[in-house]
């Protein structure tokens, strides 16, 4: 055998140094005679032992980092940085608003298809209902993201860190021109649960209405899905496509978590008590029930209420919206005084 290795080596030293690592490969691959230990060397050892100088690309896991590097690079180039509304989380964004709603059209018309025999009638008074507070919900995002006027941003200006004049802004292009485009769908099923697509399209199931009873849960699973739609979050879902399914759902994982936030804000800033966020979650958490850290890392796409809960009771959070809400109320107190009812 050690003969065998001898007159290899004198033939491998004869050929040309550019052929060697063909050939080598071509033994690799067709041939048993290469011992485990001549592949286990690394590429910089075999290649001065075949007479060939060594390059960084000969060495795979430089390579796979020079290519990791620069589609880092391709993305931070073709992408723009936004910073998310009320959470001030800076993030890439790979979607351009319009391609962004015409996802949420194809999405919405997917899931429409599901139920369109389903739907419930929009004169409906459940229609309505629910309808009438989502219309508080958006108009309460639009005055509080600065849609409406760009002075008069409550919902900015409570979770304003500092005043640094050179910071990010928060990003809300995408909200603007929406007016018409929302659109609410109430549909027949017993899940109670809510979803939304960018573009302003929710889809609400009657399962929601049976277990939250009041006007304020509502309005917080409303909230929360229009809270995805500030925070951009189809279009974050697209840019970690490719990541393994269990960082994929932690990732999701943090989404919800920030939806919550987001959604709690609204609340307060649409005149709703934010404590029906936390009465929401503590009634979510009799519906899904326990189950085990495992499920919530492997299989479920939703952090289990009692983490949200945990999140949502964040002084801080609850404090920004208390603010927003006794600002709102005394607004409608005015409104109401001097408006709606006027006196003569």
């Amino acid at each position: 055998m050690s003969r065998l290795w001898c007159a290899l080596s004198q033939m491998l030293r004869r050929c040309r140094a550019p052929a060697a690592p063909q050939r080598l490969l071509h033994w690799c691959s067709s041939a048993s005679r290469v011992t485990p230990a001549l592949l286990r060397r690394p590429a910089s050892t075999m290649a001065r032992q075949f007479g060939r100088q060594y390059r960084w690309y000969d060495d795979p896991r430089k390579v796979a980092a020079a290519m990791a590097i620069g589609l880092s690079a391709a993305m931070m180039a073709t992408c723009d940085r936004e910073v998310v509304p009320c959470t001030n989380r800076s993030h890439l964004v790979v979607l351009s608003p319009k391609e962004e709603r015409d996802l949420g059209e194809s999405l919405f018309a997917e899931e429409m298809a599901k139920h369109r025999h389903k739907t419930v009638d929009p004169c409906h008074p459940d229609s309505v209902r629910v309808r009438r507070i989502a219309e508080r919900i958006i108009h309460a995002a639009n005055r509080g993201l600065g849609v409406y006027n760009s002075r008069d941003a409550p919902m900015l200006r409570v979770t304003q860190k500092g005043n640094k004049p050179w910071a990010p802004q928060p990003h809300t292009r995408h909200l603007h021109g929406l007016n018409g485009s929302w659109e609410l769908v109430l549909a027949t099923h017993g899940n109670a649960t809510a979803g939304s697509a960018p573009g302003g399209k929710i889809i609400v199931f009657t399962g929601l209405l049976d277990w939250y009873k009041t006007d304020g849960e509502v309005a917080f699973a409303l909230a929360h899905e229009v809270g995805h739609l500030i925070a951009r979050h189809q279009a974050d879902i697209m840019s970690r496509l490719w990541l393994p399914a269990i960082l994929r759902r932690r990732f999701l994982h943090r989404k919800e978590i920030e939806a919550d936030r987001i959604g709690t804000l609204l609340l307060g800033a649409a005149g709703f008590h934010p404590l029906n966020a936390l009465a929401f979650i503590g009634k979510a958490t009799e519906i899904v029930g326990d189950y085990t850290l495992r499920r919530e890392i492997l299989e479920a796409d939703h952090p289990h209420p009692k983490r949200r809960l945990w999140h949502l009771s964040n002084a801080n959070t609850m404090e920004e919206a208390l603010e927003l809400y006794r600002e709102a109320t005394a607004m409608d107190k005015v409104t109401e005084k001097y408006f709606v009812n006027p006196t003569m």
